[in-house]
């Protein structure tokens, strides 16, 4: 999974001389909450919704409303804006993608193209959780299987031969990361409304196994 997959492509953007009330028109027209801001067709830095909030004039200031006005509309992007943005390639693994938002605590990443420079896409945290609703099956009515075993080799094999006598279809799987430094959780949707026997099977075999199914 890569980040041209999923990635909003040609993302609206700012001037960096407009004004933070352009932004935040522009950002309410089009239901967005991160701005590219653009100099001469460069990238130069990102505003938030964040950012337009905080500049907004406070009910706190002993300002007139004529004032304020005055100063808001005078006030761009360039002041608030975020400069030297993060960035990917649209080759980046979503995973890698997700790793550096989660380090540098960003709610998304602009996408630039490596060999143009050219900013083609940005990617947020709401396009993460979608990717990782689709690795989990959860758009697929059926079941889902914990299942707790031994972390050594050959464990997926042998749990997908047990499936496979039951002839059910899987529509994921994911391994986590148990208390027990010897184990791992094996998360598994199955298409199914019925998975009792195979449950009942795999408890026989010595597995921990919990079984969830889906609301209809």
């Amino acid at each position: 999974m890569f980040v041209k997959n999923w990635m909003t492509k040609d993302p609206i953007t700012i001037n960096i001389d407009a004004s933070i009330a352009d932004a935040q028109e522009t950002a309410r027209e089009n239901n967005i909450r991160h701005l590219p801001v653009m100099d001469g067709g460069k990238l130069v830095g990102i505003v938030s919704q964040g950012d337009l909030r905080d500049a907004s004039p406070s009910d706190a200031t002993t300002l007139s409303v004529h004032e304020l006005n005055y100063l808001f509309l005078k006030m761009t992007v360039k002041e608030i804006m975020t400069q030297h943005p993060f960035t990917v390639a649209p080759d980046t693994t979503i995973e890698e993608t997700a790793r550096r938002m989660r380090e540098h605590r960003v709610e998304c990443m602009l996408v630039i193209d490596p060999e143009t420079g050219a900013l083609v896409g940005i990617i947020t945290e709401s396009d993460i959780f979608d990717v990782f609703l689709e690795a989990v099956g959860i758009h697929e009515k059926g079941c889902r299987l914990m299942v707790d075993v031994d972390h050594r080799p050959g464990q997926l094999l042998e749990l997908a031969k047990v499936i496979k006598k039951y002839e059910l279809n899987m529509l994921s799987f994911v391994a986590l990361h148990a208390a027990d430094p010897g184990k791992r959780t094996m998360l598994i949707r199955l298409e199914t409304d019925n998975a009792d026997a195979l449950v009942a099977e795999l408890q026989e075999m010595g597995y921990g196994v919990s079984v969830q199914y889906d609301q209809v």
